[in-house]
């Protein structure tokens, strides 16, 4: 069940992203977008709690870690959907520019970047709570999902057209 749930909302969150195009309310569409990510995050959760198996000792422990990660990683999210929301806007505006495309890069792999320094910072924390081979297999699974989400946002993101 949880891939598909994962699917549906992913789903619903690029529909949401799509609707940035078509809106004229941007706080109407920024809505329905941190609804769709909330959407999204339970979703992950339930795929955490249903995949991982932690007996009831891991899950007090690991929990409260699990918690601070993605306060963490939610706020490099946040400046991620930021990014992607300004891009689609300036996309349908025409106002895009090599200046901008190159502040779009800069900012893209330093979130990219920083979501690797929060996973790299929370591997022994995670290692310090439960077994390494459930360490392993979360990091697979955000893995998993994060392909998931990015491949649902490629389809719905358009291309710059550098001419």
């Amino acid at each position: 069940m949880g891939r598909l749930y994962l699917a549906g909302l992913a789903a619903f969150l690029i529909a949401a992203f799509g609707q940035v195009q078509a809106q004229g309310s941007n706080q109407q569409a920024d809505e329905e977008i941190a609804q769709g990510r909330a959407m999204v995050q339970a979703g992950v959760d339930e795929i955490i709690r249903e995949e991982l198996a932690l007996t009831a000792e891991e899950g007090e422990l690991f929990w409260p870690v699990y918690a601070a990660y993605r306060s963490e990683t939610r706020a490099l999210m946040d400046r991620y959907t930021a990014m992607i929301t300004d891009y689609v806007r300036r996309y349908d505006s025409g106002d895009l520019s090599d200046e901008y495309a190159s502040e779009l890069m800069e900012t893209f792999f330093g979130i990219k970047q920083g979501l690797l320094d929060v996973k790299k910072d929370y591997l022994p924390k995670f290692g310090s709570v439960v077994p390494a081979l459930k360490v392993a297999r979360f990091y697979q699974l955000e893995n998993k999902i994060e392909a998931e989400i990015d491949g649902q946002l490629a389809i719905a993101i358009p291309l710059i057209d550098p001419n």
